[in-house]
């Protein structure tokens, strides 16, 4: 083969090879699946809207909640439960203040005096 015939073909097969290359590109991308959707939702977007409404409004209907009817309000419940839950309200501010000495006597204990003005322990309440 001479050498101008071999120059041209080589050029030949390259423009070949860009206009492939082009066109497999440009087809990749016109068959990508987020390509197609954001074509369609484009296209159609009351259809789309109203699709997503629609979902929304399905998904909404499935996943409520029941309604509970109580007929007589608060369940009756037994004695010992009653007065326990009273005995238990009853003693909760001792309980409270009794748990708090606790911890502050525990923390100074492990760490040292608080000074009084500091953020954990306030300003002295005499």
């Amino acid at each position: 083969m001479a050498k101008p015939q071999k120059k041209s073909l080589v050029k030949l097969l390259d423009l070949q090879r860009s206009d492939l290359m082009t066109s497999h590109d440009a087809l990749q991308r016109e068959l990508s699946l987020s390509h197609q959707l954001g074509k369609s939702v484009r296209n159609h977007p009351g259809a789309w809207a109203a699709a997503g409404t629609g979902t929304a409004f399905l998904l909404a209907r499935l996943v409520r909640r029941k309604n509970v009817i109580f007929k007589n309000g608060e369940k009756k419940r037994g004695l010992i439960l009653r007065s326990g839950k009273l005995i238990f309200s009853m003693a909760r501010p001792a309980l409270t203040t009794f748990a708090l000495k606790y911890a502050k006597d525990y923390l100074e204990a492990r760490f040292g005096p608080f000074d009084d003005n500091s953020m954990l322990g306030g300003p002295p309440q005499k």
